[in-house]
């Protein structure tokens, strides 16, 4: 009897200790910064919790961050993820393995300015590291981009690295890079705008953007023009705001990108209608 006992009380305590090494295993990234109001929702859903410093992130969760609030999320791999005020961001699924060098990040950005920076690179055919907005999919490769998005394009900002950049509709298979110190636009159903160079100014811009959240001033004052649109005004009028085209996808995702056509050079022109 006394044997069952003490067997008893040994598994309680492997129990004990396991329970919060399965609850660790499952945190994608923590909270290293919290300005002002930030929410989170876990698993997407209400009510929403008052983030703080050290709070962990998992796949499925949503993150707010309110008028005059920031917040930064660093994440299993090292990567740092930065949201400016009035920002949404979904972590549809983060899951890394150091030991294989396999990662799968997909990042669904609802609204707002962020920045992300990817310091692991893993060499892989396809992007590891996605973000998806409600015009774009963008494979970040070892780099630091800023992420703007407005009712009817997504725009991009790259200082340094490499991305992969396309429009989120099938359809559309034209795929663009963007090398260090380029941006570019990806309108509302069409392929991305042909890359340009990225001034000193835009770059202070978004600096400055990043603590104040975007103003209605903002918009392309030093970050690059509209899209060009054939007989048509900005902003475009959706049939749904961004966030509910974002929300027709699942989370997680169950769709990696799949691979595009070769992209031309950087000095290649865009096909007409192309921006």
């Amino acid at each position: 009897m006394k044997k069952k006992i003490r067997f008893a009380l040994v598994i309680l305590t492997v129990m004990a200790f396991a329970m919060p090494l399965a609850a660790a295993a499952s945190i994608a990234g923590r909270f290293t910064l919290v300005t002002g109001k930030v929410d989170l929702l876990k698993q997407g859903k209400l009510p929403a919790v008052a983030a703080k410093v050290k709070d962990g992130v998992e796949s499925g969760d949503i993150i707010r961050t309110k008028s005059r609030s920031k917040a930064q999320l660093t994440m299993v791999d090292a990567s740092v993820i930065t949201l400016a005020p009035g920002s949404r961001l979904a972590i549809a699924d983060y899951q890394y393995n150091p030991a294989r060098q396999e990662r799968r990040a997909v990042l669904r950005f609802f609204r707002g300015l962020m920045q992300t920076t990817v310091k692991h690179i893993i060499q892989r055919e396809e992007p590891d590291f996605v973000v998806e907005t409600h015009t774009a999919v963008i494979g970040v490769r070892g780099s630091n981009p800023y992420f703007l998005l407005r009712p009817g394009f997504t725009s991009v900002y790259l200082p340094q690295g490499l991305l992969e950049v396309r429009s989120n509709v099938p359809s559309i298979p034209y795929q663009a890079m963007v090398y260090s110190m380029q941006f570019t636009q990806i309108p509302l159903a069409k392929q991305p705008l042909l890359p340009k160079p990225l001034t000193p100014a835009m770059l202070t811009m978004l600096e400055k953007m990043m603590n104040t959240g975007i103003s209605p001033g903002d918009l392309y004052s030093g970050a690059g023009p509209a899209p060009a649109s054939k007989g048509e005004e900005f902003p475009i009028k959706l049939p749904v705001s961004p966030e509910q085209m974002i929300r027709l996808q699942t989370i997680p995702p169950t769709i990696m990108p799949q691979p595009q056509a070769p992209a031309p050079t950087p000095h290649q022109p865009l096909s007409p209608g192309g921006g």
